[in-house]
């Protein structure tokens, strides 16, 4: 699998999911019967890494965390060439080895716009 980032490639993750959600306006009406509207249907994705190295991990920082909070993924779903437009969510990551600069447990979601 190859994913991109503003049509620049990163390193493909060792774990990759779509979660798919339903944007709604829920309320109630006087007899309280619920009702429930549809937004629009979003996706959040999440990439997880054992180990990068720093380089690797900075041209992951660089795409995803700079001062313009949205950018483009692409990725291949079921044969199908994707994009979505996404932010990032929270990018922990564990120093590893300093001397070489490698990173483990690097976990992140881009949420659709």
């Amino acid at each position: 699998m190859s994913l991109t980032i503003n049509g620049t490639p990163i390193k493909t993750p060792d774990h990759f999911s779509i979660e798919r959600y339903n944007l709604t306006k829920a309320g109630r009406l006087a007899s309280g019967k619920m009702t429930l509207e549809l937004i629009a249907k979003k996706r959040k994705f999440q990439l997880e890494y054992n180990i990068l190295s720093g380089s690797e991990l900075n041209n992951i920082l660089s795409l995803i965390d700079s001062s313009s909070m949205f950018f483009t993924l692409g990725y291949t779903e079921n044969s199908v060439a994707k994009t979505a437009v996404c932010y990032a969510g929270a990018i922990p990551s564990t120093l590893y080895r300093s001397d070489v600069w490698q990173w483990t447990d690097v976990t992140f979601s881009l949420i659709e716009q």
